[in-house]
Formats: C-alpha cells, sequence, structure tokens
C-alpha cells in the first residue's frame, strides 16, 4: 500500500479535503490495485457520514428528438451519425403519464425534463407546467436543455423549474460544436435567474487524464454547486467512440470526486451515471430513472433498454446499504424492504 495515498485518505477521513495534486496522484493508479480500493472505501464512509447513509432518487423524461446540428460526437442525437430519423415528441398526455409513473410515491428528489439543444420554447415551458401540475410539490423539477439566455431562464422559472443541469463536458469545443464559453455563459444565465445549478463530470471517456477530471472537479468546487456527479461515456452505435473506462475506474473517479468534495459545506450530492452496487459504495449517492429519448441510447424509449425505473433504482440503493432517500424538500424517508414493497403496490 503506497505511504502517500495512506496519508491522504487518513486525512480525508479527519474531514481535510485533498488537493488537487494529490487527487490526480489518487487517479493515477489502475483501479485495481490496493491504493484504488482502499479510496473507494474512505470516499464511501465519508459520504455516509456526510450524508446520514442517504440517497437519492433522480428521474429525467427525454422529450423530443430529431437529428441534431449540434452533432456531439458522443450522442445518438448527432445528424451526422444518427440511426433516428424524423422527429419524435411527447404529447401531454404522455408527458402527464410519464411524470406521474416517476412522483407518484413522492419521494422522487428531482425530475429533469430535456429536450434538444434547439428546442421549442412553447413547448418546453408547456411540459414544465404540466410537471408541475403533476408532480408533488416536494419534487424539484430541472431542466436539462441547450444553451439559454437569462430572459428565458426566467420564464423557465417562472413555469415551475428549480434548477438547471447543464455542464462544460469533457472534449467540449473538439467534440461538439459548441464552447466551453458558451456554456458558462448558460451557467451564469441560469444562475442569475435564481436556479440552482446541477454539474456533472462527464461523458468520461478512456483518453481523459487525471489532471483533466480533477481540473473539471475543482471548478465544481469553485461554483459551489450542490450537486456534483460523474457519468462515464457509453459507446453508441454510430459514433466515433467505440471504447469505454470500466465500471470499477468509474467508481475509483467517483470516489476521488467524493473527497475532493470535503471542501464544500454544506457537502453536495453526488450523482454516478449509470450507478452500480460498485459506484454506490464508492462514494456516489444518487442514481437515476431513465425513461423517454436518451443520447446514450439508440431506442426512442430508454425505458424498454438501458433506462432503470424508479422501483429498480429504490431497489438498488437500498441493496447498496442506504437507510434512507431524501425527497426535494429535504425530509428523509427510511428505506426498507416493506416501504420498496408499498411502493410498488401504489397505482
Amino acid at each position: 500500500m503506497d505511504k502517500k495515498v495512506e496519508g491522504i485518505l487518513k486525512r480525508a477521513l479527519e474531514d481535510i479535503p485533498p488537493t488537487r495534486e494529490e487527487c490526480v496522484y489518487l487517479l493515477g493508479f489502475a483501479e485495481a490495485t490496493p491504493e484504488s480500493t482502499y479510496t473507494r472505501a474512505a470516499a464511501n464512509d465519508i459520504m455516509r457520514k456526510k450524508t446520514g447513509n442517504t440517497g437519492l432518487l433522480f428521474g429525467q423524461i427525454g422529450l423530443e428528438l430529431f437529428p441534431c446540428p449540434v452533432d456531439c460526437k458522443f450522442c445518438s442525437f448527432g445528424e451526422t451519425h444518427t440511426g433516428f430519423q424524423g422527429k419524435i415528441t411527447l404529447d401531454d398526455d404522455t408527458i402527464r403519464q410519464k411524470v406521474r409513473e416517476f412522483t407518484k410515491d413522492g419521494d422522487l428528489y428531482c425530475l429533469w425534463l430535456m429536450t434538444m439543444a434547439e428546442y421549442d420554447l412553447d413547448y418546453y415551458i408547456n411540459a414544465l407546467k404540466i410537471a408541475r401540475e403533476v408532480a408533488p410539490p416536494q419534487t424539484l423539477l430541472y431542466t436539462n436543455i441547450g444553451d439559454t439566455d437569462y430572459e428565458t431562464f426566467v420564464k423557465l422559472k417562472e413555469a415551475g423549474a428549480d434548477g438547471v443541469y447543464h455542464v462544460i463536458r469533457l472534449g467540449e469545443g473538439e467534440y461538439t460544436t459548441l464552447t466551453p464559453e458558451r456554456r458558462q455563459e448558460t451557467i451564469d444565465n441560469a444562475v442569475k435567474a435564481g436556479l440552482m445549478i446541477q454539474d456533472c463530470l462527464e461523458p468520461i471517456g478512456t483518453e481523459h487524464t487525471p489532471e483533466q477530471m480533477v481540473d473539471h472537479i475543482f471548478k465544481s468546487i469553485e461554483k459551489k454547486v450542490d450537486t456534483a456527479g460523474v457519468m462515464k461515456r457509453t459507446p453508441v452505435p454510430g459514433t466515433i467512440f467505440t471504447d469505454e473506462i470500466t465500471n470499477l475506474r468509474l467508481a475509483q473517479i467517483s470516489a476521488v470526486n467524493a473527497l475532493a468534495m470535503l471542501a464544500l459545506e454544506p457537502y453536495p450530492w453526488l450523482p454516478i451515471h449509470e450507478a452500480d452496487p460498485i459506484g454506490l459504495t464508492s462514494g456516489g449517492n444518487s442514481i437515476c430513472a431513465e425513461t423517454g429519448v436518451n443520447p446514450r441510447d439508440t431506442e426512442a424509449d430508454t425505458a424498454k433498454s438501458r433506462g432503470l425505473d424508479v422501483t429498480a433504482c429504490r431497489k438498488m440503493l437500498w441493496q447498496a446499504g442506504f437507510q434512507y432517500v431524501c425527497r426535494g424538500d429535504g425530509v428523509r424517508v427510511e428505506l426498507t424492504p416493506e416501504y420498496i414493497a408499498q411502493c410498488e403496490k401504489t397505482e
């Protein structure tokens, strides 16, 4: 066992966050080494103490799809490589049904409404209003949309949005036609409009270095985000990417992210995508159910393919040892087999 790693982890367990250089050092070890194993164990212990052994349930509804001119090279919607033809748009009744299915038990922390980089504002506002009408008040609503100006974010907040998922992604400007500056401008517009910000280190590929990943992690700390996730890149058929990191490597990255976030008070929530038991015992504590279109899938409804439903997510959190789930209003619900069974019976 590397002595420097022992020292970093000992200090972290005493509530002292690792430095940027120490995070790079931790990510320099292969995922199946003792150093990685101990890093994941320390992060798991710290995250559970900081959160009271609490996990989060997220949900995402993909509202519409068409070949996208922004053409991100890792996204199944990019117009130069997509297998989708024409346009798919969820109607009001379908949106209402999907929102009800995700939120009926009241323990979904937040619901993302995802649309394309270019979107119809009237359609999106209508979808937000439907979601706010159907979802219980404790479920937060987050937008997952393209670059947007301040005035539009004001309208989205008035329609029911609580926050925004918007990220400067790894490879922004290289594998996308967007710029980091434009993405940051959108984040600044959302903050100015009074919306909360969720951040994520994504989409992580085999080519990304520890330095690149740690740079993003520390920018998240500078922004004082309340949600700081990690997500690996999925090799979607038709895109230029055919390789991916292992789930164990993603868990290692999640662990280093969790240790670094000791620098923030309050301690943020830590999504991991796609979640599995390894990641949820390595510092990650939030899992996302998905339905509708998905940029990491070639099915028109990811619920029939990659996407998990809320029940499956709830069971995974319980299997990973979480004692509670937290609602959007901060109320914690005890996570037990009996509670899970009760939710499954709910119509």
